[in-house]
């Protein structure tokens, strides 16, 4: 294994549990005050994207998976990088919080769905889940971001907007049913194993034929 790899994820280890010490002690030492809850804030927030982050890391372990997974650990760190000083800046512009809101939501989408690729899937039923989950986790996604992103008083109609509202229910809950088919879905015993896409192309197999007798 890639010694520097390595490096990296014990100092990725030594990182979160001093943050989880410092959140923790921030909240328990001196309450809920100014300080106290940016250094909440920023150790929480650090935790959350950390956990996206790996999770998309874990992926880019496949080549076929490698720009997923990227894309994922790309967004998850964006995202704590403009929370981060939204918090360490007190900055209140909403264009800055509609985008930190969207970057959270992108980076858990695509965690999602790393996860999913994570897989080693085994049978036809389990790749149709997954992608039926994947569309879903797209379609609910970019619905919330897009919502995000209207004018303020738009933001309160969500609920009123019944076409709207029942797209996003309807994905979610398609989301959630293909997530939990994925696994399942594998574990059935199957003839035909399923034939893994790649995006690498790879040579036809030559096969030696023999010769007539």
């Amino acid at each position: 294994m890639d010694q520097n790899n390595q490096q990296l994820i014990k100092a990725s280890v030594v990182i979160v549990i001093i943050t989880g010490l410092i959140g923790a002690l921030s909240i328990v030492a001196d309450g809920i005050g100014a300080t106290s809850g940016k250094i909440f804030s920023l150790c929480l927030s650090l935790i959350l994207y950390g956990i996206t982050a790996t999770i998309s890391m874990v992926v880019t372990r496949k080549p076929e998976y490698k720009i997923l997974g990227t894309a994922g650990m790309i967004v998850s760190g964006l995202g704590f990088l403009l929370l981060a000083i939204i918090i360490l800046g007190e900055v209140d512009g909403s264009g800055l919080i509609q985008l930190a809101f969207a970057l959270f939501i992108a980076a858990i989408a695509l965690a999602h769905i790393c996860l999913l690729h994570n897989f080693n899937l085994q049978n036809k039923y389990a790749h149709y889940a997954r992608m039926t989950a994947t569309i879903a986790i797209a379609i609910f996604s970019l619905i919330l971001i897009t919502r995000i992103f209207e004018p303020l008083p738009n933001l309160y109609s969500l609920a009123g907007g019944q076409s709207v509202l029942k797209v996003i229910v309807a994905a979610l809950i398609v989301d959630l049913a293909g997530t939990l088919l994925v696994p399942l879905c594998n574990r059935l015993k199957v003839e035909s194993p399923v034939e893994e896409l790649s995006f690498t192309p790879e040579p036809p197999t030559v096969q030696n034929e023999q010769p007539p007798v």
